[in-house]
């Protein structure tokens, strides 16, 4: 019969081999990967999504009433556009005119419009090029001197011959783009329908093409890149 210092060390060795199994079993249990699995850093974006539009345009200034046999007009534009995602921007474009005469009915014509549109981005397998149906609201003013003569549309109705007279109305915009990216420039040329309120009807007020260079603004470290003052392409 075992005397009770055996049953003392007995208990004890048994409590240490339990102890040291534990430990063990800790050292050698599976590492969970999720938790230490090295989180990447998201990459950082080279632009903002803000970027500047300038360029030129043609169009046919107040279609209804502009019936000179070669009507299209150039003017100049520019706007600034913000990417509310991947798929979606909303672009703001500035178009004035210079002043023209549509002989012998109006002279001194002016006009200019300021507009804001939705554009859904359809990307090319390149990334750089862009395809985007848009349309949006306008705001269009015109100005011009009523002389009354070969007045086919009988405006006189309307208006008092030998007047300026004005017309603000706003419209809807419908049209569609195309863009090529360079970096930190681009190119883009659009095709847009101005739809709006005549005296009598709604009809296509102004047919217009639009072309020119995109400027997207950079961001973190491409930013500071080029604002770097101590570089050799910096002059003061």
């Amino acid at each position: 019969m075992p005397n009770k210092y055996s049953i003392v060390l007995f208990v004890s060795i048994l409590i240490w081999t339990n102890t040291l199994f534990s430990q063990v079993k800790k050292l050698t249990r599976p590492v969970d990967k999720k938790s230490t699995s090295i989180i990447k850093p998201e990459k950082e974006r080279p632009y903002t999504k803000w970027s500047l539009k300038a360029g030129g345009n043609i169009s046919v200034i107040y279609l209804a009433r502009n019936v000179k046999e070669n009507n299209n007009e150039p003017g100049y534009c520019g706007g600034l556009t913000y990417e509310v995602n991947n798929f979606v921007r909303v672009a703001t474009l500035y178009s004035r005119f210079r002043p023209i005469n549509i002989e012998p009915t109006w002279l001194d014509v002016k006009a200019n419009t300021y507009e804001m549109n939705m554009e859904i981005l359809a990307k090319f397998p390149n990334r750089k090029t862009l395809l985007y149906p848009f349309f949006g609201l306008s705001y269009n003013m015109y100005s011009g001197y009523f002389t009354g003569e070969s007045d086919f549309l009988n405006l006189s109705e309307y208006y008092p011959v030998n007047s300026t007279v004005k017309n603000n109305w706003t419209g809807l915009n419908f049209g569609v783009g195309l863009e090529h990216n360079f970096g930190i420039l681009g190119l883009f040329i659009d095709y847009r329908m101005r739809v709006g309120k005549q005296e009598t009807a709604i009809n296509i007020m102004d047919v217009c093409y639009t072309g020119g260079l995109k400027v997207r603004f950079p961001y973190g470290n491409l930013a500071k890149k080029l604002g770097s003052p101590n570089d050799r392409f910096h002059w003061f």
